[in-house]
This record gives structure tokens, sequence and C-alpha cells, in this order.
């Protein structure tokens, strides 16, 4: 009875841990992203979690870099796994995995970024 009552109070104390880290490493995501808003051919982005959805309205000649500079930024502030998923910007409601992207890039804070974005 006693080892259930400690398993039980371990894991809500897991949760209340778990909840407010997650909800500060999306916040952080975005604080390292902030300079896509002076990116001109960026109607919009969102963060979900681990995604982040770049909404482009064309593609500048910087498109790959900036990718790159995005996946790479919140990497490192959230220290894990980001995926940058590149659309276009009527694509406001797509999901990751949906199909239809522009391209992929991601990033893990201890290994070089990876992208199927052109030059």
């Amino acid at each position: 009875m006693k080892r259930s009552k400690l398993i039980i109070a371990g894991l809500l104390i897991l949760a209340v841990w778990f909840i407010p880290t997650s909800t500060l490493a999306a916040k952080k995501t975005h604080k390292g992203i902030h300079f896509l808003d002076d990116v001109k051919k960026v109607e919009w982005y969102k963060v979900e979690g681990e995604h982040i959805i770049v909404g482009w309205k064309g593609l500048p000649d910087n498109f790959y870099n900036l990718n790159y500079q995005t996946a790479l930024k919140a990497s490192k502030l959230t220290r894990s796994k980001v995926h940058v998923w590149a659309v276009r910007y009527h694509q406001k409601d797509w999901v990751p995995g949906e199909g239809g992207q522009i391209c992929i890039t991601t990033a893990t804070k201890d290994r070089p970024v990876k992208t199927d974005c052109r030059k």
C-alpha cells in the first residue's frame, strides 16, 4: 500500500515538473526565432512542441540559411530536437506530417543540422 502511494506521488511530482518545463521550452523557442518577424517573405510562424512551422509568401535568396538558423537557434535554446517545416503562407491549418511542405530542416543540439531544402 505504501509503495503504490509513493509511486503515485512520484508520478504526480514528475507531471507537475514536466508541464511547466515544456511550456518554458516553447516560450524560449519563440524568443529564439523572433528574428523571423523581420523577414519580409515570412507571413507567419507557429511553434507546436518540437515543430516550428513557417509560412512563406515567396522564397528569398537566403531561404536555405534562414531555415538552417531557425532550426539551430531553437535546438540550442530548448536543448532538444527541433523540426522546422517550411510551407506556403496559405497553408495556415497545415500540421506536421501532412505532406505538401516546401522542405524540412531538423536540428539536434549535439548533431549537425539535416535538411532537404535546396540551396
